[in-house]
């Protein structure tokens, strides 16, 4: 039986999230509209809409194959447009609390590339799609509701769109909650974690044939143990992302040990990590543009599973429902799942039920539900050791448990002793594989038998 087509899906908001939603239903709609407040640019450049776009973005593995299998060709045009390919453990120098990761070849590729590159292609792929439209300089002011369910959208101009299914993707300032609250509805419990971040981002000129040793280099906040005392809240990033000689640079400071705007104090801020491998590759690049600077890194997860009561016909995808703090590069790839399970989802549904949508937002929320509570997880007990993090509930200050770290700290220095199973360690920080087996009977055991060994191993080195 030939799934029958729908008529119209509205997705508001075309970036990242809102491309990847079309291309997730576009085989099930006559006509997937996004509605872009931008200008949406024709060549890979910053826009408003965006304001993280000018930092470094991380693409997990499997984001990467989640977009490719949404958007056929995508990392072949992205590769086209200037992207990098890297080994994920030979070309990239890690520096963490148990010091640096092994460097082997994994046979683990990233795709490296600008924000904006990664939007771009991905917009490409997109448009090549029957019935999908970009409709940018649009803005969407509300909702509209009727006998349960999200009918179309009403933007500041006044215009109304009706549609069968309605995508929020507008990102972390979403305002679904309030437009929910518009038509009747509760809106979704709000979780917020605040470790006061803030970045400051650059690109970087290199010297031709210019060899650091390494095409990526991250370093995270140690805290406790740190190179340097002012080390202790800082991290920092730079990786090669369109082209051999254009490379991205990003400093980082938590506990509102923020990183400057000028070059020269930006350098005396990472020269204060105390790493001479950054300090050497540093002095030998230019800074040809300006730096740009980010403050608003709060994480915050709207329960939009744990909804007691939601209209049909509407669903939040990406930061919408789920915006990370941005130092743990996990957005765009959970993005990419949520739509991929989105796909897998609707096609279920619609070989059940034809053309009736009552129940999709229910069932995809219940699917990606534990990737999210994952991510959430995983970056949030890192962020609850900083000095200062807050963490609310609807508003109301919560309490943060700084240990709670302190067993995903010897599991990474457990997993570096072995490179076989480091290599299973960083496909899951991937996303490639479950983490169910970080929390088997076997891996527990092995760590809280080496307790006081491996918690020795948690100091930078």
């Amino acid at each position: 039986m030939t799934t029958p087509f729908l008529g119209r899906a509205i997705i508001i908001g075309g970036s990242i999230g809102g491309t990847l939603a079309a291309a997730a239903i576009a085989d099930h709609f006559r006509e997937v509209v996004l509605i872009e407040r931008d200008e949406l640019p024709t060549e890979p450049v910053f826009r408003k809409g965006v304001p993280q776009g000018a930092h470094f973005h991380a693409l997990l593995a499997a984001g990467r194959a989640a977009m490719d299998s949404l958007l056929p060709g995508f990392s072949d045009h992205a590769f086209e447009m200037g992207a990098v390919r890297l080994d994920s453990a030979q070309d990239v120098m890690r520096l963490d609390r148990v010091g640096w990761s092994p460097r082997f070849e994994s046979g683990l590729e990233f795709l490296m590339a600008s924000r904006p590159l990664i939007e771009k292609a991905l917009r490409d792929k997109a448009a090549e799609l029957d019935g999908v439209q970009y409709r940018s300089g649009v803005e969407v002011a509300g909702l509209i509701g009727a006998d349960g369910r999200v009918t179309g959208v009403r933007t500041t101009n006044g215009e109304e769109l009706s549609a069968d299914l309605v995508i929020d993707a507008s990102g972390r300032f979403s305002e679904s909650p309030t437009w929910l609250q518009a038509l009747g509805y509760p809106t979704p419990r709000e979780e917020v974690v605040n470790a006061h971040w803030g970045y400051s981002s650059t690109f970087l000129e290199v010297p031709e044939d210019w060899d650091p040793g390494f095409q990526a280099l991250a370093l995270t906040a140690f805290g406790d143990g740190a190179l340097t005392p002012e080390s202790a809240s800082r991290a920092m990033a730079m990786w090669v992302v369109e082209g051999e000689r254009r490379w991205i640079l990003t400093a980082q400071g938590s506990a509102g040990d923020h990183p400057p705007r000028t070059e020269e104090k930006l350098r005396d801020f990472i020269s204060s990590i105390g790493v001479p491998e950054l300090d050497k590759a540093l002095s030998q690049v230019t800074f040809p543009e300006k730096i740009s600077m980010w403050r608003d890194t709060r994480s915050r997860l709207r329960d939009f599973a744990g909804q007691p009561e939601r209209p049909e016909c509407f669903l939040a995808i990406g930061d919408a429902w789920m915006g990370f703090n941005p130092v743990y590069g996990q957005g765009m790839t959970a993005a990419a799942l949520e739509a991929s399970d989105l796909r897998t989802e609707l096609a279920a549904h619609l070989t059940e039920r034809t053309d009736e949508l009552t129940g999709l937002a229910g069932r995809y929320y219940a699917k990606a539900d534990a990737l999210i509570k994952y991510c959430w997880t995983s970056s949030n007990t890192l962020d609850h050791r900083i000095p200062g993090v807050e963490y609310t509930v609807d508003g109301v200050a919560q309490e943060v448990d700084p240990t709670s770290s302190d067993f995903s700290d010897r599991l990474a220095a457990y997993m570096a002793l072995d490179p076989e199973r480091y290599v299973r360690y960083r496909e899951t920080t991937q996303l490639l594989r479950s983490p169910e087996w970080l929390a088997g009977d076997e891996i527990v055991d092995a760590v809280r038998e080496r307790w006081d060994e491996l918690g020795k191993a948690v100091v930078p080195r």
